[in-house]
């Protein structure tokens, strides 16, 4: 995301927040190892300690209930309001096999539709 997404976008208002969730064993607070992997000054980045985000997007999603929804990128455009839960974004990309019916994370493809999402606004 970094490399494929927020080094070729140079829009100042554009925004990224990464969510750290423990999911597998071994998953515990992100260090600043994983905080290099999206280095730019336009991240933030949250600690998601209890795994509360996953069966919120899981269900926006649309994905099945033994999936958790992590290792997705969400787009959306500015001013998306959350309420109750997560809104559904404009689009998604993931890395959580062959079932979803989005694309699998490819940045280049991911920019270029976030370009478009940009400029539509």
């Amino acid at each position: 995301m970094q490399t494929g997404v927020l080094a070729k976008i140079d829009d100042p208002s554009l925004r990224a927040y990464a969510a750290w969730v423990p999911v597998l064993p071994d998953d515990g607070r992100p260090g600043e190892g994983n905080l290099a992997l999206v280095p730019d000054r336009r991240a933030t980045h949250f600690w998601d300690r209890h795994g509360s985000l996953p069966p919120l997007f899981r269900a926006i999603l649309g994905l099945p209930s033994d999936w958790p929804a992590w290792d997705v990128y969400l787009a959306y455009p500015s001013g998306a309001k959350w309420d109750r839960g997560p809104p559904a974004p404009a689009f998604w990309h993931h890395q959580l096999g062959d079932e979803p019916a989005a694309p699998k994370l490819d940045g280049l493809l991911f920019a270029s539709q976030l370009r478009e999402l940009i400029a539509g606004e």
